[in-house]
């Protein structure tokens, strides 16, 4: 017997595609309708601030879902079409266009869009990162570019920034906070980025915050809180996301720095679910967060896909989140939520295989690891996973010494 219930998924992207996966494994039969603004099918947005703005890789090496695994998969495609607004009473999308499609569950996965200058308008010598498109035009302006200044130290500015100067230009970063990703990681992390991009020759200007940008056919003129000006070619605003959830607003859903979801992506509709960028999740201790990564986007779409088929699944067995940033040569993973209130504990040993440098912090809290940030340490990131979802753990002191494997270390 034919399913024919009818899920529609709004947002073409990493959480996209883990609908669209996770809903045919778990034996979904009935129409899949995707609808994406861009033209591309669903890809890949890590690589777009360092091997595509470098001109490493195509779209087609960025492509999660193709157009042929679309086709596979029977999801119907709706290339470069926005969703206008949700009937939720009638249960139906309306496109740009004026078209409906109905839904019996409807997926937000419409992650966000870059945050830009407020009262700038949009300038040849100005560029924001959130699009493959967005990638080629940063590459050709860096291409004919020497003097390059960079605003806002989280991870998109950093990650410029260094792709920045491995293609040789000089690089000016600038961050109105005192510290460098103040928002997501503890002081101790915040120094060894300054320290990283320091050696790499960036120059960093933290706690002095724009109070002007005014660009022209030849650059880019910024005026300082300080009183300072500087001059570039041009100018990358690196300043963070902002999630596109006026749509659920417009149709009444609850909001706030995001579409609010449980952990399985349920809003305050139960037929319609918010996933990725674009989700606001309850956390156990009321408050709550949206998590901006990859690997956040693929596990609340595996959850959420399963909470709409009915399936009873525990999203917290997935242990805490995990995210990584390659910046130069170096690798950097966060697993869990690190605050300033816990203990630090400071790992430093030598990657053999590669000469690298190797810098472990754990972030503990009592006789517990809650986090641990591991720089070209991505097998210490696997054994404290290990520990996390066992609740077991070594002593704690004995993780100073680099010289002794953490496999090896007894836990109680």
């Amino acid at each position: 017997m034919g399913d024919s219930r009818s899920f529609v998924i709004v947002g073409a992207g990493q959480a996209a595609r883990w609908l669209v996966l996770t809903l045919r494994a778990e034996g979904f039969r009935g129409r899949i309708v995707l609808f994406g603004d861009e033209l591309h099918a669903p890809y890949e947005r890590p690589p777009l601030s360092k091997a595509a703005l470098r001109g490493e890789v195509t779209m087609a090496q960025l492509e999660l879902l193709p157009e042929a695994k679309l086709s596979e998969t029977q999801v119907e495609w709706h290339a470069g079409t926005r969703i206008a607004a949700i009937d939720r009473e009638r249960r139906v999308v309306r496109a740009s266009t004026g078209a409906e499609t109905g839904y019996d569950k409807l997926f937000l996965a419409n992650g966000g869009r870059a945050r830009t200058l407020p009262g700038l308008a949009p300038h040849a010598r100005v560029a924001t990162l959130r699009t493959f498109e967005d990638a080629l035009k940063l590459k050709n302006l860096m291409a004919a570019s020497q003097e390059v200044l960079v605003l806002g130290g989280g991870w998109i500015g950093l990650e410029v920034a260094a792709s920045a100067r491995k293609l040789g230009k000089r690089v000016t970063l600038l961050e109105a906070a005192p510290r460098l990703c103040m928002r997501t990681v503890p002081p101790c992390i915040s120094q060894y980025l300054v320290e990283l991009h320091q050696s790499q020759g960036v120059t960093l200007r933290l706690g002095d915050a724009v109070r002007s940008v005014t660009p022209s056919d030849s650059g880019v003129s910024v005026h300082l809180a300080s009183g300072q000006q500087l001059q570039a070619d041009m100018l990358v605003a690196g300043l963070g996301l902002v999630p596109n959830d006026g749509l659920a607003a417009e149709c009444g859903l609850a909001t706030g720095n995001g579409v609010w979801a449980d952990a399985s992506g349920r809003t305050s509709d139960a037929a319609v679910f918010a996933v990725g960028d674009v989700a606001s999740v309850a956390q156990a201790d009321g408050t709550r967060l949206r998590i901006e990564s990859w690997e956040n986007a693929q596990r609340q779409a595996v959850a959420a896909a399963r909470a709409a088929l009915g399936i009873t699944f525990d999203p917290g067995s997935e242990g805490p989140p995990w995210f990584w940033s390659d910046q130069y040569d170096d690798n950097l993973q966060l697993l869990g939520l690190p605050h300033e209130g816990m203990r630090v504990i400071e790992r430093v040993g030598l990657q053999k295989d590669l000469q690298k440098r190797q810098k472990v912090f754990f972030f503990c809290d009592g006789a517990r690891v809650r986090a641990v940030a591991a720089i070209n340490a991505g097998r210490e990131i696997k054994v404290a996973r290990k520990w996390i979802a066992q609740d077991r753990y070594p002593m704690l002191d004995a993780l100073t010494d680099a010289s002794v494997d953490l496999n090896k270390l007894a836990l109680s």
